[in-house]
């Protein structure tokens, strides 16, 4: 099978014991591991894309995505203005209305700096201002996908086979959060629930009519929804809350999708989504990932929950076990026994349950060194990884 088609039959449950190996991106590694022996002829992807040379997930015989964005926020634009700069950081106001703090210089030399901006104040935070500001967020279905882009990529991301094109757009939770911010995306469904309803309901319908013509152009395979809405210690979302506003959205957005012939949604959401996993497979999810293995425990749910498919669960920090942050997880400071006693205890459960795909429980982070993750993309073919690269 090619990497499109193992996709499908492990979510339909019918890959029998061929593994499918994913991951988000490697491009916080990428320029260590040109010191430590990658290619210099590999290039790095932030997000996958079919370009003209072999890239990191065709090196490693991993797949990933082809993402199909579209614009689910703010068309026409608030003006982007910079409001003050100094030395470490700036503070702006973004296309959405946001204001934002962000550090521009690194806090550890000859890094990146990876820390999200601090929220500082919102346009959009009230029934007022969303009334006022309501036709930037309905409407102009036209204007909210990249014309030229379609034209330029939408035959080689339909016919080729290496990686999932794949529709990205954001949930519920995420485009609330991303408008009006975390603490009022959380306190504002229970002060102002009317406002929250019409909110998601504008927000549905722009998301399906953005969405129709790339869906046609590129046949995606499934629908990335981005809903980071989950801390370490559980979700922002109460369960009464997701059943009452979140959970008739996922529904609509499924149906929707199916009837355009999309088959199936991947969410994301970090930290521990426990109280709400099952709600937002019958909902309409179909699988879930990253599930940090820091915030919840897959395995658990993986046995609960047999039918549901699951990809991830993989410890993000088995390259680094002799970091003092591992003490008492590892009985081991070797990198390749580390990484061979955490694939036996995810991988090898799961191949047994069925349903799963093999990945990181999130990018591959500071301490994935380049000789360890040769060894895990290697090891997984020992459980039945049956990735097939077709660029040489």
């Amino acid at each position: 099978m090619t990497n499109r088609e193992l996709f499908h039959a492990t979510m339909a449950g019918e890959n029998g014991r061929q593994l499918l190996h994913m991951e988000q991106g490697f491009n916080i590694v990428y320029n260590n591991w040109l010191k430590d022996g990658l290619p210099s002829n590999v290039d790095n992807c932030d997000f996958p894309a079919f370009g003209k040379n072999r890239n990191l997930y065709d090196y490693m015989n991993v797949t990933g995505y082809l993402y199909c964005h579209i614009n689910q926020f703010c068309v026409p634009k608030f003006d982007e203005e910079l409001i003050e700069e100094t030395a470490e950081t700036k503070v702006y106001r973004n296309g959405n209305g946001v204001v934002l703090k962000e550090r521009t210089k690194a806090s550890v030399e000859g890094t990146a700096s990876f820390s999200p901006p601090q929220e500082i104040d919102f346009t959009i935070a009230s029934e007022k201002a969303y009334m006022e500001n309501r036709h930037r967020l309905t409407g102009n279905g036209n204007l909210r996908f990249d014309k030229k882009w379609l034209a330029d990529n939408a035959e080689i991301i339909r016919t080729q086979q290496d990686y999932l094109p794949t529709l990205w757009i954001h949930g519920p939770f995420a485009y609330l959060r991303e408008l009006m911010g975390t603490e009022n995306a959380m306190i504002l469904p229970y002060e102002e629930p009317d406002l929250i309803k019409m909110m998601l309901k504008d927000h549905l319908e722009v998301s399906m009519a953005a969405a129709a013509p790339v869906i046609e152009a590129c046949k995606p395979d499934m629908c990335f929804v981005w809903e980071d809405c989950c801390g370490s210690t559980g979700p922002f979302v109460s369960p009464a809350i997701f059943d009452e506003l979140i959970a008739p959205w996922y529904r609509a957005f499924k149906d929707y999708l199916l009837s355009m012939g999309v088959r199936w949604i991947m969410l994301d959401t970090d930290g521990d989504p426990s109280p709400l996993v099952s709600r937002w497979y019958e909902a309409g999810v179909d699988c879930m990932q990253p599930w940090e293995v820091n915030g919840v425990d897959m395995l658990k749910f993986a046995d609960a929950y047999p039918e549901y498919v699951m990809m991830g669960g993989i410890y993000k920090h088995m390259f680094e076990p002799n970091d003092l942050s591992q003490v008492g997880r590892f009985t081991t400071t070797d990198v390749h026994e580390a990484i061979d006693m955490e694939l036996k205890r995810v991988v090898e459960p799961m191949m047994k349950r069925g349903r799963y795909i093999a990945a990181l429980d999130h990018w591959a982070f500071w301490g994935t060194t380049f000789d360890g993750y040769t060894h895990y993309s290697n090891r997984l073919l020992d459980y039945g990884k049956a990735n097939t690269v077709t660029r040489v």
